[in-house]
């Protein structure tokens, strides 16, 4: 990706996150606006029946019989409106007629056992929730000779339902919302990330053109006016050191460019790093040594071979540096499985506790005493964002030693 696109990536997403809490906040009212005044006007539909009851009463002849009237009313007009479960029942609870219940409506002795249980264990449930209305033959004598069982309709279930609804339309706002704040730094530090890496490698491009423009100068001077071997020899490491700063250079410049991958030797790859660092080992400490197993000597992958020894040397000299007060040895095992080239790198040194698994990876994390806490970041972004792999502490034990893998596609 290149810098211009992350930037413009990172404007765009930054412009999202607005619009996003600005629609959201106003889609979310409207929906509570609408849902509510839905529920209103279902609530007012379910209790129209009580003024229209009312208005028929006041306009029925006096010589009507009003327990007929309020019989047929209550069969024609109120059972085919209402949309929740009703349940007819006799003076000892036994059910004899139902509406909006998925039970066949025939007499109740010719239902199977467990549609009459059911039926039964609706009724005992409407009576614990006191949705029961006993029927009685007048107000002097307290018999009963009926039970309506009602439960509740759609509108109250959905009444019933909506702070929770609320609560999760809310709960899922506030964390896509919390995700895109998130989405958003991570942008703005991967665009400051990738404008410091360019920096620094134009930072270092203009005293290496320098460099080596004086360092042709000295060799013409030196073959002028004879070789001297001594001089040749401080040309020849100062070359190597000026090659060293420049592929530094190249690599950060790498950083947030669009790499094109192409297939490469990766035992050899390893190979050349390892023995890059067995060179220095002398100087460095007296007690490591780097041994290598590897099971890929003739397999290619597609690679950016310079930023993957890039990564290989960021962790040797991580476990090179866990194990200066102990010494020991570092194994780099390399093998092929289930599609996959997996690299391990084993050492003996000072070990991470288990919470610093996928922290000792975040920019700034640092076991060392000095150093910035980039290695291992620059190393996650390079395996899994330039070559879709997967780097990760496999395993590791405090004063035992860590194994880090890096796991790379091989097609």
């Amino acid at each position: 990706m290149k810098f211009g696109k992350l930037q413009k990536k990172t404007n765009i997403r930054n412009r999202f996150l607005i619009i996003y809490f600005i629609a959201g906040s106003v889609l979310l009212l409207v929906f509570f606006i609408i849902y509510t005044n839905r529920l209103h006007r279902n609530i007012r539909k379910d209790v129209q029946i009580v003024p229209d009851l009312y208005s028929k009463f006041l306009g029925l002849p006096t010589d009507v019989n009003l327990e007929h009237f309020l019989f047929q009313y209550f069969m024609e007009e109120i059972i085919p409106g209402i949309d929740y479960p009703i349940i007819l029942a006799d003076s000892l609870k036994k059910p004899f007629s139902w509406e909006n219940i998925d039970i066949p409506k025939k007499n109740y002795s010719e239902l199977d056992e467990k549609q009459q249980e059911l039926l039964l264990k609706m009724t005992r449930k409407m009576d614990r929730q006191h949705t029961v209305i006993p029927l009685k033959f007048s107000k002097e004598n307290n018999k009963i000779y009926s039970y309506v069982y009602y439960g509740d309709s759609k509108t109250m279930k959905q009444l019933k339902m909506m702070p929770y609804v609320e609560m999760v339309l809310i709960l899922i706002f506030v964390l896509l919302g919390i995700y895109g704040v998130v989405s958003s730094k991570r942008g703005e530090r991967d665009f400051l990330w990738v404008g410091l890496a360019k920096e620094t490698a134009h930072q270092f491009g203009t005293p290496l053109s320098s460099l080596s423009g004086w360092l042709n100068i000295l060799s013409m001077k030196i073959e002028k006016e004879g070789n001297d071997p001594e001089m040749l020899t401080m040309l020849e490491y100062m070359n190597v050191d000026i090659n060293r700063l420049n592929k530094i250079a190249s690599r950060f410049g790498k950083i947030g460019s669009t790499l094109k991958r192409q297939p490469f030797n990766l035992h050899n790859i390893i190979l050349d790093t390892i023995e890059h660092f067995k060179r220095r080992l002398p100087s460095i400490s007296n007690k490591i040594n780097i041994k290598f197993k590897s099971k890929i000597e003739e397999k290619e992958i597609m690679i950016d071979p310079d930023l993957i020894k890039w990564t290989l040397e960021n962790l040797i000299k991580n476990s090179i540096d866990a194990m200066q007060k102990k010494g020991g040895n570092i194994t780099v095992k390399a093998f092929s499985e289930n599609g996959k080239t997996h690299i391990q790198i084993q050492d003996k040194g000072t070990g991470l506790p288990k919470s610093m698994y996928k922290k000792i990876f975040y920019p700034g994390i640092t076991g060392k005493e000095r150093g910035w806490g980039l290695g291992l970041s620059l190393a996650k972004r390079i395996i899994e964002e330039y070559h879709n792999g997967k780097i990760h502490v496999m395993k590791s034990e405090l004063k035992k030693g860590t194994t880090f893998e890096i796991i790379l596609p091989e097609e």
